[in-house]
């Protein structure tokens, strides 16, 4: 029986923050640079503002999934009873939730703002 060491949570813990952060500035990139194009749209045909806030809406997604993911992984943080293995596993889904939300929410708002410009 191993002792489990002290600051093995801590990595948990930066997998839950990793995936919190970098999932929601993933999402307000998004959300931002398609307000961007939605404001150009609405400038030139107002009729199309609704088709524009589906980039908007599929923004916001991606926070509510970091969200999830740090709700399940700090679910499982017990203390004293918390291996490094566990912490090293919990690193890695945070750092891989967060930066897969960070880069989706750059492709989404970039693409919600050209294709807001080519709708004129």
């Amino acid at each position: 029986m191993s002792v489990c060491p002290p600051f093995a949570p801590f990595f948990g813990f930066a997998g839950v923050a990793s995936a919190m952060i970098f999932s929601t500035v993933g999402a307000a990139f998004g959300t931002s640079k398609a307000g961007i194009g939605i404001a150009g749209t609405g400038t030139f045909k107002p009729e199309l503002i609704m088709k524009s806030l589906i980039p908007v809406v599929m923004s916001g997604i991606i926070a509510v999934y970091g969200l999830v993911v740090s709700v399940l992984i700090s679910g499982s943080l017990r203390a004293g009873n918390y291996s490094l293995f566990a912490g090293f596993i919990h690193l890695g889904a945070g750092l891989a939730c967060g930066f897969t939300g960070l880069s989706a929410g750059y492709a989404i708002g970039f693409v919600g703002d050209s294709v807001s410009l080519c709708q004129l």
